[in-house]
């Protein structure tokens, strides 16, 4: 034990750390050819760009940009056998959906390291990139680490273990090598997660403020979706204020009393049509039409609708679990590279296994940990849930049955990817005797780093 906490000293721990996150980023940078990621042409393309000046609108100069990347998608036979772009039309090769919705600060970040080398091969601008976003990749591994270290100040393995679980979850890290803006916000709510549980540890802390006010801050200036980090920060704003326990009955008596007066003031009930016959759903107000019009753009009205709509969802919502799940854990690339059947039901398992051993924590353990572990385990729990509830809202507002959805991937829960580890972590231990249960952990890292080498074959193989 005395080694092991001298191992789990700070800067022993960013000696191999830093280290093995950037060699582990930089593998997935060079594995995974030229635009195999996720939307990778059209986030390349924005930041581009940014880059040659055409970040407004795109002019001429992006017109011969989506030509030079057309080009390099070809040659890296991106498109199957038999697909030629056609670079000699007059107008720009379409790379497929515009990233331009998306809040500019990641493109324009980004936009540096491309602008330095524009007049290089956009290959190497790509990897240049790319590269940017490994070294986000490593910070979030480093959020990760302090998180165990608050976590669990008197378990060293667990402090050792967690960053090494973030850093080999390979689909974690395929995304985390990529051109893409999810980079930056999961970094920055691994930051402001880190930031929520020194707030319930310590109380309002100038560092554990800026860290969860920056960081959610720099998640909605990355993306959207880091709204959704507002009630799991504002819950640990609330308990770093309210340090002795509340009781439940009063606090689930406000949380429903809230729940009841926001449905009220937001919503309003409206008769629709459809194959059933007439039906209820919930419409949206018209102050919240005109918030999400002059704001939000989310077209919130029909999204209420097509969720209130029970004749919409048929068997959807059962693929999207399926599909988020898979994609989450053991899909690469565009979600097209598999490591195959096996190690699905390897993480099936593995799950289930961690429910049960949280429900079994629960009931046994509870009384063992401090009120501040307890309720940052509840966070957890919470941020996990409405990345769950997130990637719903993705699939809405939803057509007739007869068309078909596209179906979000996992991807969209890597901001909560720190709640997700340590609560599979944790459970797995739960369920474990208390003398094995640190051969257990480092057991699950043996069979991360298995997956993530079998990961990698897979994507070599199959991507070249």
């Amino acid at each position: 034990m005395p080694r092991l906490r001298l191992a789990t000293a700070g800067r022993v721990v960013l000696r191999w750390l830093i280290p093995l996150a950037l060699a582990h980023g930089l593998l997935y940078l060079f594995v995974v050819p030229p635009w195999q990621h996720y939307d990778e042409p059209n986030h390349f393309e924005y930041a581009a760009q940014i880059a040659i000046g055409e970040g407004a609108a795109p002019g001429r100069a992006s017109v011969q940009l989506s030509r030079e990347i057309a080009d390099s998608m070809y040659r890296h036979r991106f498109w199957p056998p038999g697909v030629r772009p056609d670079l000699l039309g007059p107008g720009p090769v379409p790379l497929g959906i515009s990233q331009r919705v998306h809040p500019p600060l990641y493109y324009q970040v980004v936009a540096l390291p491309i602008g330095v080398t524009r007049y290089l091969a956009v290959e190497t601008q790509l990897y240049l990139a790319r590269a940017f976003s490994v070294l986000l990749y490593t910070l979030t591994v480093l959020a990760a680490w302090r998180i165990a270290v608050v976590m669990a100040p008197d378990e060293p393995a667990l402090q050792l273990a967690f960053p090494l679980l973030v850093v080999f979850t390979p689909a974690f890290a395929d995304l985390m090598a990529a051109v893409n803006n999810d980079v930056l916000l999961n970094m920055a709510a691994t930051s402001a997660l880190l930031g929520a549980v020194l707030l319930v540890r310590d109380g309002p802390r100038p560092l554990a403020l800026a860290l969860a006010g920056l960081g959610l801050l720099v998640a909605v200036l990355a993306k959207r979706t880091g709204l959704v980090l507002v009630p799991v920060l504002g819950l640990a704003l609330l308990w770093s204020l309210r340090r002795h326990p509340v009781r439940r009955r009063l606090a689930a008596g406000i949380a429903l009393a809230v729940f009841i007066v926001a449905g009220v003031v937001a919503l309003r009930p409206v008769t629709v049509e459809g194959p059933g016959g007439p039906h209820t759903v919930l419409a949206a107000r018209s102050w919240l039409v005109a918030l999400d019009a002059a704001y939000v753009r989310l077209d919130i009205n029909n999204w209420i609708r097509s969720v209130s709509d029970l004749d919409l969802i048929g068997q959807r919502y059962q693929t999207l679990i399926v599909v988020g799940f898979t994609s989450f854990w053991a899909r690469f690339a565009w979600g097209h590279v598999s490591a195959g059947a096996a190690w699905d039901w390897v993480f099936v398992v593995l799950t289930l296994a961690a429910l049960i051993g949280l429900a079994r924590g629960c009931l046994t353990a509870r009384q063992a940990l401090p009120l501040w572990q307890r309720r940052c385990v509840w966070l957890f729990f919470g941020a996990v849930t409405l990345a769950w509830m997130a990637l719903v809202a993705r699939i809405h507002p939803l057509p007739p049955l007869e068309f078909g959805v596209y179906v979000p991937r996992g991807r969209y829960m890597f901001w909560a990817i720190a709640p997700a580890l340590w609560l599979l972590l944790l459970g797995l231990r739960f369920l474990l005797p208390a003398g094995w249960r640190a051969a257990g952990t480092w057991l699950l890292v043996a069979l991360f780093v298995i997956f993530d080498l079998v990961a990698l074959v897979t994507i070599a193989t199959t991507l070249r």
